[in-house]
């Protein structure tokens, strides 16, 4: 992750605050000309409790940096979305874990290699890594994959037929992005609620997933952007027909079968057509 120290200056002046005032009560005035000046990334609590102060999100002033490394992650994310599964297995075995620096880099590594094992019905593999990430980096990297992360472990679990266990790690994750200072950016703040939609409606909990998928739908519409509206939408059907709500649930698969198309999802233009067809 990247700091923009530029960023963070323009938004502290218009804010009306000094460094010492900004700094106040949170770290030192030295640690914020550090981070404007040198784009000095600070601990995840202080920076989180600086973006608190200025009323902003963390995503404002951090961005992933641009590598190939970087490049490689986002390949695997969009084939585990597609569910390309075969290629995100290939593309994580070209990661070594030695070549990646920083705890950010091998958190996501961890938390991919898990969702691929998963894909593959490796599923103590999976929680194992998972447990990496948990136990590793929890109190050093205060972002998203800590969520998405705990809801992988739940998955797992599922797969285990561990319904109870489940049911308590994706609670576990809703607790987490309800907190509202992890650092994470729109996909990957629409992905984990669209993770958890699935999670409760799998676990049988509609009312639970419909409300998952509609803050993901709302945080991208916040953001006019159509990445995976249509799978948030496809949830909301879903939590709708096991709500026994028939024309809300027409409605929302609709919606779906409309942004699958012009998303080019395929498989999800699949999966809605199966839906509708049980109205």
């Amino acid at each position: 992750m990247r700091l923009r120290g530029d960023v963070l200056k323009q938004i502290r002046r218009k804010r009306g605050l000094s460094q010492t005032a900004l700094a106040e009560g949170i770290c030192t005035q030295a640690t914020i000309s550090l981070m404007e000046k040198q784009n000095r990334l600070p601990k995840m609590d202080i920076l989180t409790a600086i973006c608190e102060r200025l009323n902003i999100q963390p995503d404002r002033i951090v961005e992933n940096e641009v590598s190939g490394v970087n490049d490689t992650f986002n390949q695997i994310i969009d084939a585990l979305t597609d569910q390309e599964y075969d290629l995100a297995k290939q593309l994580i075995s070209k990661i070594s874990i030695k070549s990646l620096n920083s705890d950010f880099d091998k958190q996501r590594y961890y938390y991919l290699l898990g969702m691929v094992q998963i894909s593959q019905d490796q599923i103590d593999d999976a929680i194992f890594n998972f447990e990496l990430v948990l136990t590793q980096f929890a109190t050093t990297s205060a972002n998203i994959y800590l969520a998405m992360t705990t809801a992988g472990m739940a998955l797992a679990y599922l797969k285990r037929d561990d319904h109870e266990r489940a049911v308590r790690l994706t609670d576990r994750a809703v607790k987490l992005i309800d907190n509202k200072k992890l650092i994470g950016s729109l996909h990957q703040w629409a992905s984990i609620n669209c993770q958890i939609a699935e999670l409760y409606w799998r676990l049988g909990e509609p009312e639970k997933a419909l409300a998952s998928a509609q803050r993901g739908i709302q945080l991208c519409r916040d953001r006019d952007s159509l990445f995976i509206l249509d799978q948030l939408y496809l949830y909301v059907g879903r939590a709708y027909i096991a709500m026994d709500e028939k024309e809300k649930a027409k409605q929302a698969l609709e919606v779906a079968k409309s942004l699958s198309i012009a998303r080019h999802g395929k498989l999800n233009e699949e999966s809605i057509a199966d839906e509708l067809a049980k109205l």
